[in-house]
């Protein structure tokens, strides 16, 4: 009888281990959403609204400016080429000055841009303000990913992810009617309405930069908002959660490994075609009767990113929940296109817009689950190396460059969206057989 006790209780140890475990996670998970995760997405909010304000301004400014289309593209685009140029170099300076000094340093040069941006006169100032604003930005998208991939475990990769990503839509989603209202008041300064908006909006950076710099940490063992026992749940982990930064291991050890450019081309493909979605929507939505108002237009310019913001929840919860990256990122992807694709043979009407709302949804779907593809496929061995998210990162930057650009190019020959949607939207769907061309290799646990 006793012997039966003693295995019975035994039993309920072992059972009771477990169970704490599982209760630990979640503990920590939770934490993770709300004091890692939350700070970076409204850091990215912001981050994301400095990048399109111009799309709303976009009409006015150039009428003052006498900015022609191209000229317009050219200055969107420049702000790319300044972000590919000093992305891998912000990740050096990240990893060399550490969280809070990079990040207060980063985010006061937003700050003096959209300052900048306010009072520029020419055409050339115009383009050096977009320049200033890419140089500054350049490295938060891979830093971040960084920051975050040392920190979240392999199996809730996609959801920390799409957490901080989803800022970004849904910043164009409030950010359109912000930006509608500011460009309507009658502001107190007597300035220009959209040289107030983006004076306004530059405000945030400085309040941000301070705060950042104050609170965010770059490993766990530093967080003070994690219990000591959460702290050695996360450090079990890191092995899996490490991320190799030597420039060696990042360009001798991977660059044979075809997985590397097959993320860095399918990245190219996707970000191609949402950015010139992001930049171009609002003037789509201008051909539509939807009146005169300002903030009528940001409303409805929101709704295919709302889309995009639903997407990206809604399918890395169900990658997380599968264990599946690629196919979760391909198919999506070339859902949009096919979306894209349809709307380019109609005329700019209200079914136009329902398809890019598809094709938002298939876009952010795309995007959330992207960045837990290369450590599925094992990329490095299984622990993504900084220089490698850094190079593809700038593939996605070279997209930024050629969509703008290539959007108001055609534009400008064909007075009509129709041919640069829908090649855009080809470029969407060739993502899928770039990232399924075989099976990858390893799938998280």
């Amino acid at each position: 009888m006793a012997r039966d006790d003693r295995a019975r209780g035994g039993e309920d140890m072992a059972s009771d281990k477990p169970e704490s475990t599982a209760l630990l996670r979640r503990r920590v998970e939770r934490k993770l959403a709300l004091w890692l995760i939350f700070p970076i997405a409204l850091i990215t909010f912001v981050n994301s609204i400095d990048r399109v304000n111009i799309s709303y301004a976009g009409s006015a400014m150039s009428a003052d400016l006498g900015l022609s289309p191209g000229q317009f593209g050219q200055g969107v685009s420049l702000f790319f080429v300044a972000y590919l140029l000093f992305q891998y170099p912000h990740v050096r300076l990240l990893k060399t000055l550490g969280i809070k000094l990079w990040i207060l340093l980063s985010m006061l040069l937003w700050a003096c841009s959209g300052v900048w941006m306010a009072y520029v006169g020419s055409p050339g100032e115009f383009y050096a303000a977009r320049f200033l604003l890419g140089m500054a930005e350049a490295g938060f998208a891979p830093g971040m990913t960084w920051v975050i991939s040392r920190w979240a475990p392999p199996s809730i990769r996609a959801r920390a992810l799409a957490g901080a990503l989803v800022a970004v839509p849904l910043s164009m989603v409030l950010g359109g009617p912000l930006c509608g209202w500011l460009l309507g008041i009658a502001n107190p300064l007597g300035m220009d309405a959209w040289r107030f908006m983006f004076l306004m909006l530059a405000v945030p950076n400085v309040v941000l930069a301070v705060g950042a710099a104050l609170y965010l940490v770059d490993l766990p063992a530093r967080a003070s908002w994690l219990s000591e026992d959460e702290k050695d749940w996360l450090a079990e982990g890191a092995g899996e959660n490490e991320i190799r930064d030597t420039a060696a291991q990042s360009l001798r050890g991977i660059a044979r490994d075809p997985w590397l450019w097959r993320c860095s081309v399918a990245w190219l493909l996707i970000m191609t075609g949402s950015y010139a979605l992001a930049f171009w929507l609002p003037q789509i939505v201008r051909k539509l009767d939807v009146g005169s108002s300002e903030l009528m237009i940001g409303t409805v310019s929101a709704l295919p990113l709302l889309g995009l913001a639903i997407g990206l929840i809604a399918n890395s919860r169900r990658s997380d929940r599968k264990g599946e990256r690629p196919l979760h990122t391909g198919i999506p992807a070339a859902a949009a296109g096919v979306a894209m694709l349809a709307a380019a043979f109609l005329q700019s009407s209200w079914p136009v817009l329902a398809l890019l709302c598809i094709a938002g949804f298939g876009i952010g779907a795309a995007q959330g689950v992207f960045w837990a593809v290369p450590g599925s496929v094992r990329l490095g061995g299984g622990q993504v190396p900084a220089g490698a998210i850094a190079l593809i990162s700038m593939f996605g930057t070279a997209g930024g460059i050629i969509g703008p650009w290539l959007t108001g190019l055609l534009v400008t020959r064909t007075n009509s969206f129709s041919l640069a949607i829908g090649l855009l939207a080809l470029l969407l769907i060739l993502a899928l057989p770039v990232l399924s061309l075989k099976p990858a290799r390893a799938a998280e646990n």
